[in-house]
């Protein structure tokens, strides 16, 4: 999908939701990636923790 459709989609979605806020309204995966909805799983503070522990022997 182009960013341009994106957008326009984002936007669509955000003014359903502030339209009406209990409204639940279903995104395409995309579009709610495009939006942040999704969470970074690059690294978390448990991997580094966990990490830190094998160079210590713990």
């Amino acid at each position: 999908m182009d960013k341009d459709f994106l957008n326009s989609a984002a936007k669509a979605v955000e003014n359903q939701a502030l339209e009406n806020p209990r409204l639940g309204i279903p995104v395409d995966p995309d579009v709610a990636e495009f939006m942040g909805a999704f969470q970074e799983k690059a690294v978390s503070l448990d991997d580094l923790f966990d990490e830190e522990a094998g160079d210590n022997g713990r």
